[in-house]
C-alpha cells in the first residue's frame, strides 16, 4: 500500500478551535503548539446549541497535510461534525508529512506515555504491541456497537486484523492493485489476458518480439520491485509465507521463495522491464506507461484518476494477479490494503470522543469518494458522480475477502532494506535467484530475532 510520498519535512499544528467561548466573543484562539484557526460560521449544530453540547478537545497526530487526500477527508469530517453536531468539539491536529520524522515522533509519544487521542499507524509490530498493552480501542467491538462493522470490505478489515483475528485499526480506504495494460498491443498480437504466470511470461515475450516494452516498473520505488516477489507467495499461501519468513521460520531458499525469486529474475533478465528501470522513480515510471511506452504496469487504485480517461476511451483495461499453474491458489487475486490506518487511544476514548468517531464512521463513505477521491473501505453506495472506472474497480474488489500483504510492513527494517536492494540486483541479473535467497535468509537470521523477540 503506497501512494506518492510528498517531499518536505514540515511540521504543521492546526487547532480547530471552539467557535464560541463562554464569556468570550473573539474570533481567534491561541494554542500551545502552533497556529490555530477559529471557525465561527455555521458552528451551531442542527437541533443543538453551544451550551447544550459538551466541551471537548482532542489531539490528532497525522502524517498528512492538505496535499493528502486522507487528511482532507478527516479534516472535512471534523468540520462537518462541529457544524452539525457539537461546535464545542475541538481537534488539535499535529501533522508531520515526512515518513521518517513522523514515525520517530510517534515512537517518542508511545515511549513517553503521551499517546495522542487518535493517530495514523500501520498494521505492523508497532500497532500490535500497543494493542497487547491495552492502549488501543477495540475497533471491531466499537464498529459492531455502531452497527457498522458488516458494511466494511472484508479484505480491508482482514488486512488490518492481527493474527488472532482482533481488530484495533480503522481503515483509511480500500486500495486494490492490478496490472494495467493497453488493449491494442494484446489484440494485434493475439494475446489473451493472462490467467496464470506461465501465460504472463509468454505474453511478455510476445510483446517484446513485436517491438514493445512489455512492463514498466520503478526500480527506485522498492515496493514495486518487491511486489513481484510477493505475487506467488500471496497466491499460494496468502499471509503464511511472509509471516513465517519474517521471523526466520521459513526461508527464501525453500520452494515457494525460489519460485518467487525466479519470476522476478526472468522478467528482468529477459528484458521485459523498460531500459533503465533501476534508476526510474515512481512518477517517471507512471508517466512512461501513461505515455504509451510500455504495455503493462502494476499499480493501485490510488491512481484511478490517472487511468480514467484511457479506460473510458477503451484504450486500457486491467487484470488481477494471475494463478500459479498446478497449485492450489488459496490467496487473493489482488492485494487489497487499507492505507495508513487510524487508531484511538483507549485511555482517552470517552463519550464525546466516541460520539465524534461514530459520526466519522457514518459519514466516511461519501467523504472518501467525494472529498478524497479514493475508494471507501466500505462496500456499496458509490456516489453517482464517480467515474465508471471507480465504479467498476470498486465493484470488483467487493467480492475479495482476504486482505493483501505489504512485505515492508511485515519485515524488520534492516531485512526490508536488504530485500529491496537485492531485488534490484536480481532483476538486473547481477545476482542469481539462489544468491538472492541466501542474502535474504542471512539478513533475517541476523536481524529478526531481536526485532521480533516480543512477538513470539
Amino acid at each position: 500500500m503506497r501512494r506518492l510520498k510528498k517531499l518536505g519535512a514540515m511540521t504543521l499544528v492546526l487547532a480547530l478551535s471552539i467557535g464560541l467561548l463562554i464569556g468570550c466573543g473573539g474570533n481567534n484562539a491561541s494554542g500551545n503548539n502552533g497556529s490555530t484557526v477559529a471557525d465561527n460560521a455555521g458552528n451551531t449544530g442542527e437541533g443543538s446549541t453551544t451550551d447544550s453540547q459538551p466541551v471537548k478537545k482532542i489531539r490528532f497526530f497525522t502524517k498528512g497535510n492538505e496535499n493528502n487526500a486522507d487528511y482532507r477527508v478527516m479534516k472535512s469530517l471534523i468540520d462537518q461534525y462541529r457544524k452539525e453536531v457539537n461546535p464545542n468539539f475541538e481537534v488539535e491536529i499535529e501533522s508531520i508529512p515526512n515518513d521518517t520524522q513522523y514515525f520517530q515522533k510517534l515512537r517518542t509519544y508511545i515511549a513517553g506515555n503521551q499517546l495522542p487521542d487518535f493517530f495514523k499507524i500501520p498494521n505492523g509490530v508497532l500497532s500490535e504491541n500497543l494493542a497487547k498493552q491495552g492502549r488501543l480501542v477495540d475497533m471491531k467491538a466499537t464498529l459492531e456497537e455502531f452497527g457498522m462493522f458488516d458494511k466494511f470490505n472484508k479484505a480491508a478489515i482482514d488486512f488490518l486484523s492481527f493474527g488472532d483475528g482482533s481488530l484495533y485499526l480503522y481503515p483509511e480506504g480500500k486500495f486494490g492493485e492490478a496490472f494495467w495494460y493497453y488493449k491494442k498491443p494484446f489484440e494485434e498480437n493475439n494475446i489473451k489476458v493472462p490467467t496464470n504466470f506461465d501465460e504472463f511470461v509468454q505474453a511478455s515475450a510476445k510483446l517484446k518480439e513485436a517491438g514493445y516494452t512489455p512492463i514498466a516498473v520503478s526500480g527506485k520505488e522498492m515496493w514495486q520491485m518487491v511486489r513481484y516477489l510477493s505475487f506467488i507467495p500471496l497466491r499460494l499461501t496468502h499471509t503464511e509465507f511472509i509471516n513465517t519468513l519474517k521471523t526466520g521460520d521459513e526461508t527464501f531458499t525453500g520452494e515457494i521463495g525460489m519460485k518467487a525469486a525466479n519470476l522476478l529474475y526472468t522478467l528482468g533478465k529477459e528484458g521485459y522491464f523498460q531500459k533503465g528501470f533501476s534508476s526510474m522513480d515512481y512518477t517517471q515510471t507512471l508517466n512512461f506507461f501513461l505515455g504509451g511506452n510500455a504495455v503493462m504496469h502494476y499499480n493501485g487504485s490510488w491512481e484511478l484518476a490517472q487511468f480514467k480517461d484511457k479506460y473510458d476511451a477503451g484504450e486500457i483495461g486491467y487484470f488481477f494477479v494471475p494463478d500459479v499453474v498446478g497449485a492450489d491458489n488459496i490467496g487473493p487475486k489482488t492485494s487489497i490494503t487499507a492505507g495508513l490506518a487510524y487508531a484511538f487511544n483507549a485511555e482517552t476514548f470517552d463519550a464525546p470522543t466516541k460520539d465524534f468517531f461514530k459520526f466519522v464512521v457514518e459519514h466516511y463513505n461519501n467523504a472518501a469518494f467525494e472529498v478524497g477521491g479514493f475508494l471507501s473501505p466500505m462496500n456499496g453506495d458509490i456516489p453517482e458522480s464517480m467515474s465508471q472506472l471507480t465504479k467498476d474497480f470498486s465493484k470488483d474488489l467487493e467480492s475479495v475477502d482476504k486482505g493483501g500483504v505489504s512485505w515492508d510492513d511485515k519485515l524488520d527494517p534492516a531485512s526490508n532494506e536488504v530485500i529491496g536492494t537485492a531485488a534490484i540486483e536480481l532483476a538486473l541479473g547481477i545476482i542469481t535467484p539462489e544468491e538472492f535467497a541466501a542474502k535474504v535468509d542471512k539478513a533475517i537470521s541476523q536481524n529478526a530475532p531481536e526485532f521480533f523477540k516480543d512477538q513470539k
